[in-house]
């Protein structure tokens, strides 16, 4: 064949070219390929694709559907069931394709409800063509833990509001009323607080309806009780509770008192549960708890929080009897530290007074008394003050007046008595701090009084002459401390007929009124001197009256005393002593030394 002779000159032209190793680049072959030669070989022709067929799945959509946690039921216009997944039939065991299926309604959009116990919630959603469709889930896990914590929550609540009304009170009456009434609507509807005492072997039993009804005592022999077969009776002598699931009428009137088994019959009681309480004693008291067919059996939630309210019916008992052994107590170490009456002696008049702060808060240890001695004709006196408050400090106070009149029963002088209490202050607490006045008094044959006094840190006493003249005096030993060393010293006062000589507190010239003002020594002078001529009865009484109006509504903040002893003349004489006749005193020594 002959060649084309221009083919093979372009070819020759190609062959021609120099070589330089480098290949055309990408502008070169596409201007190559896009250009007038390339385009009149196809003529601006592109062949058509052939369209690739869709492939068929696997799987089906009822199939994925079914595979799915969340029921579906599809519903036609007319409400009649079309289609139903496996998860649906699950929760929904009566809903079939072909029925109606009217749990789940037609209209709304959120349906919650129970089917053969469980919890179901839906969802309703149109679809096309009037259809509509019901999306279900099983919600019966979540909501028991939602219960579970509501009932926590709830039990949590009744026992800090039980404990803190528990708390509000220490009268025994008042708490037991307090314990049966707590348990209404929570607990039962009947409960009962069985306390049993060893003292009287008495069992003292509350019980209160939670119909609002009054609430009912009843007393009962302990030993009738210990014997019981069943109900509080057992408990106190197993300690263990008790649960009565079925109840009858034989059964209740064992297990309540029979004031209320009538009551509980009418109400249909159906279970009970006892309970131990314990309160720190030997034996406990006894919680009984019942309910009625209108409410469900004790569950064992409902069991423990029954035992845990029981365990604060405790602490509240327990507390309420140490509030009241304690008060026993104070009102005991009150009876031995109060003032007994004072005795008549021999040639003198005496009258005190005494005002105490309120003996629950707290005892004081302030006293006075007048003692025998062992001479007949001389009697001997007492008046103190132990520093600070509470029962330790009113039982030195009552042992510090037994062994002050002990000591003068025995004849001691007031200097050996005070130095007695206070070897015997040596031995006890170092904390403790006494002040206190003692001395003896013998009234002659004319008349006159010989008195003869040991001051120990008390606040001297006023001397009152027959002209109503006040003299202060200015005589003191040292505390009463316990330190070893300490001498006492007596002092002796002569007293003509007609004087009067007052002991009192200091917390008397301490009374400060309610914008601080202090009574002072000064306004007890004065005052005594207006009570110049009174008896000895009207003096105190006057000079209490002084004081408290002086303090207003300012409280009393320590125990106060006033004692004062009066000479009086002799029956004997007829005419009193002239101003002219006594010793003159100097106006401006009232504070001088006697």
């Amino acid at each position: 064949m002959s060649a084309d002779p221009g083919r093979l000159e372009r070819t020759d032209a190609r062959e021609s070219e120099p070589m330089t190793g480098q290949r055309p680049s990408n502008d070169e072959r596409g201007s190559n390929a896009q250009g007038p030669a390339a385009h009149a070989r196809t003529n601006g022709f592109k062949p058509p694709h052939a369209p690739q067929r869709p492939v068929e799945p696997a799987w089906s959509p009822a199939e994925v559907l079914d595979q799915s946690d969340c029921g579906v039921v599809v519903f036609t216009p007319g409400g009649t069931v079309s289609y139903v997944n496996a998860a649906a039939q699950r929760l929904l065991p009566d809903c079939a394709v072909g029925t109606a299926y009217p749990v789940l309604p037609a209209i709304g959009t959120r349906w919650d409800g129970e089917v053969d116990d469980r919890r179901v919630r839906g969802r309703r959603a149109p679809l096309s063509g009037d259809h509509y469709a019901w999306y279900v889930q099983d919600m019966t896990v979540e909501r028991r833990r939602e219960d579970a914590l509501l009932a926590e929550r709830r039990r949590k609540v009744f026992l800090a509001e039980a404990g803190r009304m528990l708390s509000t009170t220490t009268n025994s009456m008042r708490l037991t009323d307090l314990v049966t009434t707590l348990p209404a609507h929570e607990l039962a509807d009947w409960a009962a607080l069985s306390v049993p005492s060893m003292e009287d072997g008495r069992v003292r039993t509350t019980y209160a309806p939670a119909t609002g009804a009054p609430i009912g005592r009843v007393n009962t022999g302990l030993g009738a009780v210990w014997t019981a077969e069943a109900g509080v009776g057992r408990v106190l002598r197993t300690r263990r509770q008790e649960l009565h699931p079925v109840m009858d009428r034989a059964l209740l009137s064992r297990l309540v008192p029979d004031d209320a088994v009538e009551d509980l019959v009418r109400m249909d009681a159906r279970c009970a549960l006892v309970i131990p309480v314990t309160t720190g004693d030997d034996t406990p008291s006894v919680l009984t708890l019942v309910r009625t067919t209108a409410s469900e059996p004790f569950s064992e939630e409902e069991i423990l929080l029954a035992r845990e309210y029981a365990d604060r019916v405790g602490t509240a008992l327990r507390a309420s009897r140490l509030y009241v052994e304690h008060d026993r107590r104070a009102l005991l170490f009150a009876s031995a530290v109060m003032p007994e009456p004072l005795p008549e002696v021999p040639g003198a008049r005496i009258a005190a007074r005494y005002r105490p702060v309120a003996l629950t808060d707290g005892l004081g240890g302030d006293f006075y008394a007048v003692h025998s001695t062992d001479d007949p004709s001389t009697w001997a006196f007492s008046v103190g003050d132990v520093c600070g408050r509470g029962p330790s400090i009113g039982m030195f106070s009552s042992r510090s007046l037994l062994i002050l009149r002990t000591a003068a029963n025995a004849g001691c002088p007031p200097a050996r008595r005070m130095a007695v209490l206070d070897a015997e202050l040596s031995r006890g607490d170092p904390s403790l701090v006494l002040t206190a006045i003692t001395g003896d008094c013998r009234v002659g044959a004319d008349g006159t009084a010989l008195m003869r006094l040991t001051c120990a840190g008390a606040p001297p006493p006023l001397r009152m002459d027959p002209a109503g003249r006040v003299q202060g005096m200015r005589f003191t030993d040292p505390l009463v401390a316990g330190i070893p060393g300490t001498v006492f010293t007596e002092r002796e006062l002569e007293l003509p007929p007609g004087s009067t000589v007052l002991f009192y507190s200091d917390a008397v010239t301490e009374a400060r009124s309610m914008d601080g003002t202090a009574y002072g020594e000064a306004a007890l002078r004065h005052d005594l001197a207006s009570c110049a001529g009174m008896p000895v009865e009207a003096l105190v009484d006057r000079l209490e009256q002084l004081l408290l109006a002086h303090l207003g509504d300012a409280p009393v903040i320590d125990d106060m005393i006033l004692m004062a002893v009066h000479i009086p003349y002799r029956d004997g004489d007829d005419v009193f002593p002239l101003l002219a006749d006594l010793p003159l005193l100097d106006p401006d020594d009232d504070a001088g030394e006697v």
